[in-house]
């Protein structure tokens, strides 16, 4: 009897411009964030936990799942409240692309700003509390499994695009194993946080003239 193969993971749905400009609403990068750190939630849940009205978090709930960015959690079908959970495979967007174009270049601003301040604020937040508190049991079983490294790579720009696109099947490859767990399923877990930046270390002087 042969072996199903396993299940492969979704792909990332390709941000356009209307879905972008859906993503520029703060409350909605709020609920986005959540439902990553903590996993599924109801509108009543994250009203709570954000400090809004159930009313209005499901309204952005509604517009987040109408442009793509959150799902019905299958874990809780049939339940009276609806559970919702963030699109499997995720999303990605060319950020460069949408800066460049005048009807989206307000709304990757505002997406990518925060985007990045978010990163920063959780990285400091991290370190800030390995400073403070050490000998802490639960950041001590961390602080040995929490890696920051930087590696460089001469390539051209096609070897790149290659090794991201390969890089980012391995990440989806495992974090889809993964899929599902709550605090309350795995509460040996926590929320954990990849962040990566692939770029060409150039400044200006290495560049060419524009081209007319």
């Amino acid at each position: 009897m042969s072996e199903e193969p396993e299940p492969t993971a979704p792909r990332p749905m390709d941000v356009g411009a209307e879905a972008l400009r859906g993503l520029a609403h703060p409350l909605r990068a709020r609920i986005l964030d959540d439902l990553q750190s903590r996993g599924p939630a109801t509108a009543t849940i994250l009203g709570e936990r954000l400090g809004e009205s159930s009313g209005s978090t499901s309204y952005h709930l509604r517009q987040l799942a109408r442009f793509g960015f959150v799902e019905a959690d299958p874990g809780h079908t049939g339940k009276r409240d609806r559970w919702w959970r963030i699109r499997s495979g995720g999303w990605r967007f060319n950020g460069i692309d949408h800066l460049r174009d005048p009807a989206t270049r307000e709304a990757a601003e505002i997406v990518l700003d925060r985007y990045y301040a978010g990163r920063r604020e959780r990285l400091d937040r991290w370190h800030a509390l390995v400073e403070k508190r050490p000998d802490a049991p639960r950041v001590r079983r961390w602080r040995q499994a929490m890696q920051d490294s930087v590696s460089h790579a001469r390539m051209t720009p096609e070897e790149t695009e290659e090794f991201a696109g390969e890089l980012q099947d391995f990440i989806r490859a495992w974090t889809h194993r993964f899929e599902g767990r709550t605090a309350q399923s795995h509460p040996d877990t926590e929320s954990v946080e990849l962040q990566t930046d692939l770029f060409p270390d150039l400044v200006e002087g290495d560049v060419e003239p524009d081209e007319r």
